[in-house]
Parts: C-alpha cells; structure tokens; sequence
C-alpha cells in the first residue's frame, strides 16, 4: 500500500498553489485526508475524532480553514480538473469524454442557513413529505474507468437554487442563471479547459429551451463546439417537422407540422429495428426508430430523437449531434447512470453533504413561507459586513462539498490505478469479488487500516509529517498500529 499512499501524497502536493500560505494548505491536507479516514460522519469534528486530536482549538482551526479566504474554490477546482486529467484514467465513448450532470437535493433543518429552501420532494417514495426544507446542488462529474468498470468522479458540487442575492454579492457569473442554465454552463467551461468536446449527459429536466441556448452561447464564446447533449424526452413532448417551401411571399416558416413524440411509437411502430446492444453490462435486445425532428418553441433547433423499446418500456433519447448513429446514442445515455451510483457513494461513503454551517445574521428560516421568501429576505440585506458574514458561510459550505468531492475522487482514481494491491491487502477480507476494480467503500476501508503503519514505514512522506506535527502540536498520542 505504499505505493498507493506515495500516488495520494503526490495529488495532495499539487495543491500547494490554490493556497496563499503554507499553514492554510496543511489544513487542507489534514482535511482531505480525514474525509478519505473518517469512520463517522458528523461534520468537521469527525476529523478531530479520527485523529485522535484533543484540543478544542483544532476543531476552532478546522472551521477557521473552512471559512477562509486564503483559498478560492474556482482555483480548487480548476486544478482538480488537472488533476483528473492527468491521471490518465477518463473513460473516453467514441473517442469523447462523458460529461454528467444532475442535480441533488440535501434536506437541511438548520433555520440560519443561506440559500436554505422550501423544494418539492419529487420522489416516488410515498413515505416521504412532498415538501422539504433544504439546498439543491448540482454535480458535475466525468466518467473515468477502464474496459473492467467506470465511475463518475466528481468534478464541483455547488448550490444552484435560493442563492441569487448571495452569487450577486459575489459578483458571480452565474449570478442570473437557474439550475438548469447553470449546471450546462459549468459543464461547458469544463469542457472549454479540457480543450475537448464531450458528450454531456444529463436527465429529461435538463431538456429545455435555456440549456439549449446556454450551450449554443458557450460555444460561441469559445469559438468551437463544446458539447453534445444527450438526454430524454418527456411523455408529452412535442417537435416539429422540417417546413417545406414556401412558394408565395413573406417570412419563411420556421417550422413544420407537429409531431406528438409518443404517437410515432404507434404510427412508426413497422418501421422500428431490432439490435443487440450490452447496455448497463448486459446485452439487451432494444427496439428504436430514429427521426430528426425541430425542438423547443420559438427556438426550434433540430435535433436526433431516438425511440426505444427495452424490456417493454418505452422511452426517448435525445441527442443534439446529428451524426451519431442512433445505437450509440443509446449506449451513451446508459452510462448517465454513473452519477447516481456516485451520490450514492458520496452520501454513504463520505458523507459529503454533511455540513452544519449557519450564520446568526440571518434571519430564521419559517418553512411555512413561500419558497421565494428566502431569496427577497436576503436581498433586504444592505449592510456590508452581514454580507460578508454571509458569504463567508456560504463559500464555507460549498468549500466542504468540495473537498469531500476530492476525497471521493481520489479513492476512485486509486481504485483504478491500484486494484491488485487493493485486492491483495490482507487487512480486508471479502467472501466473494463482485468485480475486479474495487469499490469506493471497500478503497476506503484498505485506506484506514493502512495509513497509521505509515508513520514506522515512511515517517518522511509529506502529508506523515504535516499529520505528525500536528499531532505532536495538540499533544494527543499516536494511535496503536499493527
């Protein structure tokens, strides 16, 4: 395992520049680190506890960190993004890297947290409430892997709903963006610093007339295309035909005859074909008919329309690159599914959504009020310090996600780069081997049982000695190893 330790520690080093001093990134270290260690998830002090530190003035630091302004979360990012480019694992289809994006809902009770929110809770689940108090984030990930197995590793996870008065304090770009336009922006910038097109994977929400513009005007800003979008339509979704000529005078027409998406499951159903496709590991034997079709009123962008039957379920896939062959439409969406085994993880695993930060400033959060009320109450805000108060609280919540986001990357990348060593560590015992490549959680479970030898076999390694000094300054013992 030292090798995967001496691969972390490498990473981890790269960060040196996002931090303005040298005390501020060696919090960062210890803070990494214990997200990767943690055995509990109940915030910052988790950390403390899985240190064994004992000084109520490491937890003060810890907070301190999360809340300053030595570092910038756009730096982290960008050199995340770097990072996971450089490590050789991103899992190209078709010869382009798989952008996925989606939103999560975290329901918080904290009343003095910003850009808390009344959100409807969409959830086939009938024992949960139909509204909820909370943040809504959206991920953006990137699909890395080999030919064995493939995760999305997480690429930024920021609040994108209840925060418009704070991104405008800010002076943030996204300051005027919804969810939706936010999220496809994000992913296009990604795109943009990768100096590659991808393919950008998202769910039926993300089908609207402001993605499709916030693409296209991203794209004219870099001067090339960035993105093609893969997605699904609605049941009720309607297109449009190609218009004809139009021989008298007057404007072109822009549009043709509607077309209700659906019924051509009915009035194409002779002229669908049969194919062989592995989707989700398997092979499957789907039915589809492909159409090229207008799309989204006012806008009418052409777009390729897919319509699949697998296992008696009907569905359409949607695809804003016209030359892709419909199968290979098909497989792309499938690997959409990545990222919700990854919230998945990402909640179980890391907890990265377990962040308790408030703000007294703020006025208290009445869940009986309209979902606009939190928006309009922090606009009333004019003093500058509260402001930056404010701020300062929110930047600290997205800098958690953030790191915890690190976290969870990095054991992905060390999963694929180091499965043998994982496979063969004596300290984790499994019954059977479900895949080759292991889990987030069984890649954490070798990673706690193996970092504590570190410090007998490579006392001199960087993120040792940074943990060591400050063990050594908040006078707490080492843990027993062995």
């Amino acid at each position: 395992m030292n090798e995967v330790w001496k691969y972390i520690n490498n990473i981890l080093m790269e960060f040196r520049g996002c931090f303005s001093y040298k005390s501020t990134f060696q919090w960062f270290i210890i803070i990494i680190i214990g997200f990767m260690l943690r055995h509990d998830h109940l915030g910052v002090s988790s950390v403390v506890r899985e240190f064994g530190f004992n000084s109520d003035m490491l937890y003060e630091n810890l907070l301190h960190f999360c809340h300053s302004t030595a570092w910038k979360l756009e730096d982290i990012q960008n050199k995340w993004l770097e990072i996971v480019q450089q490590s050789d694992t991103i899992f190209n289809v078709f010869g382009k890297p798989l952008l996925i994006g989606d939103g999560q809902k975290k329901p918080k009770e904290g009343k003095y947290m910003p850009a808390v929110k009344k959100m409807r809770q969409e959830s086939g689940n009938s024992s949960k409430p139909e509204y909820t108090m909370g943040h809504l984030f959206g991920g953006l990930g990137i699909a890395i892997g080999n030919g064995i197995k493939q995760f999305c590793a997480p690429l930024s996870m920021t609040i994108q709903d209840g925060n418009g008065p704070i991104l405008e304090w800010m002076k943030s770009e996204f300051a005027k963006d919804s969810h939706v336009t936010c999220l496809v922006r994000q992913a296009c910038k990604a795109a943009a610093k990768m100096a590659k097109e991808c393919y950008l994977l998202m769910d039926s929400y993300f089908l609207s007339v402001p993605a499709l513009t916030a693409m296209t005007e991203e794209a004219a800003k870099a001067g090339i295309s960035l993105t093609a979008l893969i997605t699904k339509a609605k049941s009720g979704y309607t297109a449009y035909e190609k218009p004809g000529k139009y021989p008298g005078r007057g404007r072109p027409r822009k549009k043709g005859k509607e077309v209700h998406l659906f019924d051509l499951f009915i009035t194409k159903a002779s002229l669908f074909t049969v194919a062989q496709l592995e989707l989700y590991g398997k092979q499957k034997t789907v039915q589809y008919y492909c159409v090229n079709l207008l799309w989204g009123r006012k806008w009418y962008q052409e777009l390729r329309f897919v319509l699949t039957v697998m296992d008696g379920v009907k569905s359409i896939i949607v695809s804003t690159d016209l030359l892709l062959h419909p199968e290979q439409i098909i497989q792309l969406y499938c690997f959409r599914f990545k990222i919700e085994v990854f919230f998945r993880a990402f909640g179980q695993c890391i907890a990265g959504l377990a962040y308790h930060f408030w703000n007294s400033h703020l006025q208290k959060l009445n869940p009986f009020e309209p979902a606009k009320a939190v928006a309009e109450k922090l606009a009333q805000i004019t003093d500058e310090k509260i402001r930056e108060s404010i701020i300062g609280t929110y930047c600290a919540i997205e800098g958690y996600v953030m790191f915890c986001c690190i976290a969870i990357g990095v054991i992905q990348i060390c999963a694929l780069k180091f499965y043998q060593q994982f496979n063969e560590f004596p300290l984790r015992w499994m019954r059977t081997y479900t895949n080759t490549v292991p889990s987030e959680e069984s890649t954490q479970d070798c990673l706690q049982k193996s970092f504590w030898g570190l410090f007998d076999i490579w006392p001199k390694l960087a993120i040792v000695k940074i943990v060591s000094e400050k063990l050594e300054e908040h006078a707490s013992p080492l843990p027993k190893t062995g």
